[in-house]
């Protein structure tokens, strides 16, 4: 008996209702030792499940290894979660990083199926087409909106780099700021940040301001806003 794979389609009602779709993979996974791989999967896998906590209807996969993908049905919080990702590995590691494409549209046309990588749709294909265009960046946000990526995309070129010079310290920082901004819907103060690293009040103080990290959640903020006010 041959076993019939499991198909569901998106209802009539939610195909006006923004989503997103994540696809990522590790930058230089085969140049890490063996115990830093397994190390960067699990921290990898801890944000992945972290972020599917924030939205019961969050999925995610990883595959090969090195590649992942999720679906974020709080797509105005997409740029903030590719954030996350790339905070949580960087604080662990200064070698641990991953390039991600976050595309943004509608579900028309989509089909989910047994896993995500097997799950078809117009932001499923776009996601995955532009990781694998991508290099050397490792941030891209898509839409099927022109005006929407005119107006991102140099910003998200300038915050990509700056993403890419944060130290293990500034990214743990970020990190904790935009989680708690995502989880528990409030700004951090710099003494609860201080307390959490367990480091000087004045060293957090000292990385917010020599790399500019305001203009971070600056971004997500935006983002949030535009994303808004385009599809919702």
């Amino acid at each position: 008996m041959v076993k019939v794979k499991e198909k569901i389609v998106v209802e009539r009602n939610e195909l006006n209702t923004p989503i997103a779709v994540l696809s990522g993979d590790i930058i230089r996974s085969t140049d890490l030792s063996d115990e830093m791989y397994e190390d960067l999967l699990y921290t990898l896998h801890n944000q992945l499940a972290l972020i599917r906590t924030s939205d019961p209807n969050n999925k995610f996969e990883i595959s090969r290894g090195d590649a992942f993908q999720i679906f974020v049905k709080d797509a105005k919080n997409a740029a903030t979660y590719a954030l996350l990702i790339r905070t949580s590995l960087r604080s662990r590691n200064s070698r641990y990083d991953c390039r991600i494409s976050v595309a943004i549209g509608n579900n028309e046309g989509m089909v989910f199926r047994n896993s995500l990588g097997s799950s078809t749709g117009n932001i499923f294909t776009l996601s995955g087409r532009n990781l694998d265009s991508m290099k050397p960046a490792t941030l891209k946000i898509t839409t099927p909106i022109k005006s929407f990526n005119e107006n991102f995309e140099l910003l998200t070129k300038y915050l990509d780099n700056q993403m890419s010079g944060l130290t293990e310290r500034q990214s743990e920082i970020v990190y904790e700021i935009l989680k708690n901004i995502t989880l528990n819907n409030k700004n951090i103060t710099q003494k609860e940040i201080a307390e959490t690293l367990e480091v000087n009040r004045v060293s957090v103080n000292r990385s917010i301001n020599s790399a500019n990290l305001n203009l971070i959640t600056e971004y997500v903020e935006f983002f949030s806003k535009k994303i808004t006010e385009y599809f919702i």
